[in-house]
C-alpha cells in the first residue's frame, strides 16, 4: 500500500514540474524557433563568401565580415531580385523614374568658318591674243562692277580683223563684208564699236576689257606687259551680296541635321550679332580624317559685314529626329565595359522597394541622356538616382550585380554579343579553322570522362577550363547553371576541372563550352575571344 502511494506522489511531483516549467521551455523553444534565423557574414571585397561565424575573416583578402543584409517583404534566396526599406533607399538618395517614350533631342555645337557663295564665282577672262597695255584693277579685294573697265590690250590680230572688214566695205562685197563683220563679232567687239569703225574707216589694234559681273576682285592672274591667249584669265570676282557658312557636324549628329533647317550662328569678329540661314546641303562623304561632314547654308550679305574665311559656331539647342524612342538619363546606366545595365523599381507592401538588375541595349548620347534600344519598356521604374548604392547593396546581398553579370541563355543581349563575337571570328583565319574543327568530331569530347547515372538521361562531364580566382568559379559555374538542362556545375580552382552533370536530351558538352568561352574563359575544347578576355577583371586574367 505504501508502495503505491509512492508511485502516485512521485507522478504528481513529475506532472506538476511539467505543468510549471515544461511550457516556459515550450514558449522559450518556439521563440527560438522563430527567431533562429542565422545571420550570414560576407566580404565588402568579395560578396560571394558566405560565411556563419561573425569572427571569420575573409579567405580571400583576410577583411573582416560584415552581416549580409535580411530579404525582407519577399524575394527569395535564389531569386536575381533584392529589397531595400524606404529608409534605406532615402539614406542612399535613390531616386525612381517612370519609363517613358519621346522624342530624342540633342543640343549640337557645329563650328566652320564663312567662304564665298561658289555659284556666285566669276572669272573674267580675254577673248583676243594681246599684250596688256593697261591695268585699271591693281589690287585684290577691288570693288568692281559690271561693265568697268578692267584691262586695254594691243592686239595684232584685231588690227587684222579690223583691216578685213574696212577692206570689204570698200569692196562692197556683202558676203565678205558680212563675214568680216561676224569675226569682229566673235571678237567681242560690241555693234556701237563696229558702226564707229564703219564711220571712221580707222582701225584701232586697242581693245578694253570689260568686267561681265558685279563682285570683289579675289584674286589677280596677270600683270601688265604679260602677253596673254584667248581664254586668258585676267581676274577672279566672288558676289559677296551672299556668302555661304560651312560647318563641321560628327557622324553621330548628322541624324539631327536635315536639309531645310533654320539655324542661327555668330562669328567671332561680330558678337552679339546673330544670323540665319537655311541648309540648303549636307555632304553624303564623312572625312575619314576629322569624322565629320560638310553642312552648308546660304546668307545674305547686304552690307557686307560677313567676309569669307570667318570663324562661325552655330548652336543648336533642340535637334531632334523624328519617332518618338526611350531615353533615360546617364545616371540610371551602369557601364560594365562590355555591356550597359539599369535596375527596374517595384514598390511593395509597406514602402519597400524591390530591385532587379535588367541589361539594355543603348543608343546614341543625347548629352545627359540617352537612347535604350531594347532592354526596358515603357511604363517600367528605373533607378535614375543613387544607382551606385543599389549596385552595392546588389553585392553584399549576393544577388546579380554589374561585377558579377553573367549573360544568360536566350537572353537578347546575349545573343547581340554572340553575334558580334561570331562576326569577328569570321574575319579571322584561325577562327575559321577554328570552326572547321568545332564541325567535326571533337578530339576534345573523346578525352571527356561521361558516366551514367541512375537516369540514363543525366550524363557527367569532367571538363578543363582556366580560370584565376574565386570570383573566376563564381563567373565559370553560373555560367554553366544558366545552360538549360544543365544540373549541377562545380569548377576546382587547384585542378582547373569543371564537373557538370547535365540532361542529355536538353544539352551538350560542346554547348557549354562555347557557353564558358564567350564569357571569357578558355576550355579544353573552345578558346575565349581575345576582346572578351581583355574585358575581364585583373584578378581573373590567367593568361600568360
Amino acid at each position: 500500500m505504501k508502495i503505491v502511494i509512492y508511485i502516485s506522489l512521485v507522478v504528481l511531483g513529475l506532472l506538476g514540474g511539467w505543468l510549471i516549467f515544461g511550457e516556459k521551455s515550450q514558449d522559450k523553444n518556439v521563440h527560438k524557433s522563430e527567431n533562429s534565423t542565422e545571420t550570414v557574414y560576407t566580404c565588402s571585397m568579395h560578396p560571394q563568401i558566405r560565411l556563419q561565424d561573425p569572427k571569420a575573416k575573409c579567405p580571400l583578402c583576410a577583411m573582416d565580415l560584415i552581416p549580409v543584409a535580411s530579404e525582407d517583404g519577399g524575394s527569395a534566396q535564389h531569386d536575381d531580385s533584392f529589397t531595400m526599406s524606404a529608409a534605406a533607399a532615402a539614406l542612399s538618395n535613390v531616386e525612381i523614374l517612370k519609363v517613358k517614350k519621346s522624342e530624342p533631342q540633342k543640343m549640337l555645337r557645329l563650328y566652320g568658318n564663312i567662304q564665298a557663295n561658289e555659284l556666285k564665282k566669276h572669272s573674267q577672262t580675254v577673248h583676243i591674243a594681246g599684250r596688256i597695255e593697261k591695268l585699271f584693277v591693281n589690287f585684290e579685294g577691288e570693288q568692281v562692277k559690271k561693265g568697268r573697265i578692267l584691262a586695254s590690250i594691243y592686239s595684232p590680230e584685231l588690227l587684222v580683223a579690223q583691216t578685213e572688214f574696212l577692206e570689204a566695205l570698200k569692196q562692197k562685197h556683202p558676203v565678205i563684208t558680212q563675214a568680216a563683220k561676224e569675226r569682229l563679232r566673235f571678237l567681242k567687239i560690241s555693234e556701237s564699236q563696229i558702226l564707229e569703225l564703219e564711220e571712221t574707216g580707222k582701225a584701232n589694234p586697242y581693245m578694253n576689257v570689260f568686267a561681265d559681273a558685279n563682285g570683289i576682285v579675289i584674286s589677280k592672274k596677270k600683270e601688265r606687259g604679260e602677253y596673254v591667249e584667248a581664254g586668258t584669265v585676267l581676274f577672279d570676282l566672288a558676289d559677296l551680296s551672299s556668302v555661304w557658312a560651312v560647318f563641321n557636324a560628327y557622324e553621330s549628329d548628322l541624324p539631327y541635321l536635315k536639309v531645310g533647317d533654320l539655324i542661327g550662328y555668330t562669328v567671332n569678329s561680330l558678337p552679339g550679332a546673330v544670323f540665319t540661314g537655311l541648309v540648303e546641303f549636307i555632304s553624303p562623304v564623312v572625312d575619314p580624317e576629322s569624322r565629320t561632314a560638310k553642312v552648308r547654308m546660304e546668307t545674305a550679305n547686304k552690307n557686307f559685314k560677313l567676309k569669307p574665311g570667318m570663324l562661325a559656331s552655330a548652336l543648336i539647342h533642340n535637334a531632334k529626329i523624328s519617332g518618338e524612342s526611350i531615353i533615360l538619363p546617364k545616371t540610371a546606366v551602369l557601364w560594365t565595359g562590355e555591356r550597359s545595365v539599369v535596375y527596374v523599381a517595384k514598390k511593395l507592401e509597406n514602402a519597400t522597394l524591390n530591385f532587379s538588375l535588367r541589361e539594355v541595349l543603348l543608343g546614341t548620347s543625347l548629352g545627359d541622356s540617352v537612347v535604350v534600344i531594347s532592354g526596358i519598356f515603357e511604363g517600367e521604374s528605373v533607378v535614375a538616382s543613387g544607382v551606385f548604392a543599389v549596385d552595392a547593396s546588389a553585392q553584399l546581398a549576393g544577388k546579380k550585380s554589374m561585377m558579377n553579370l553573367t549573360p544568360q541563355q536566350g537572353d537578347t543581349m546575349n545573343t547581340i554579343a554572340k553575334l558580334a563575337i561570331a562576326a569577328i571570328c569570321t574575319t579571322a583565319v584561325a577562327c575559321n579553322e577554328e570552326h572547321k574543327a568545332h564541325q567535326q568530331p571533337s578530339i576534345a569530347m573523346e578525352k571527356t570522362a561521361t558516366a551514367q547515372t541512375q537516369d540514363a538521361s543525366v550524363q557527367k562531364i569532367a571538363l578543363s577550363v582556366q580560370g584565376a580566382c574565386e570570383m573566376c568559379k563564381m563567373k565559370i559555374e553560373n555560367t554553366a547553371k544558366s545552360i538549360e538542362g544543365v544540373k549541377t556545375a562545380e569548377w576546382n580552382l587547384s585542378s582547373k576541372i569543371l564537373n557538370v552533370e547535365y540532361d542529355l536530351g536538353k544539352t551538350t558538352p560542346s554547348a557549354i563550352s562555347k557557353a564558358i568561352a564567350a564569357v571569357g574563359y578558355d576550355t579544353e575544347m573552345d578558346k575565349a575571344n581575345d576582346a572578351v578576355y581583355n574585358a575581364l577583371p585583373g584578378c581573373c586574367k590567367y593568361r600568360n
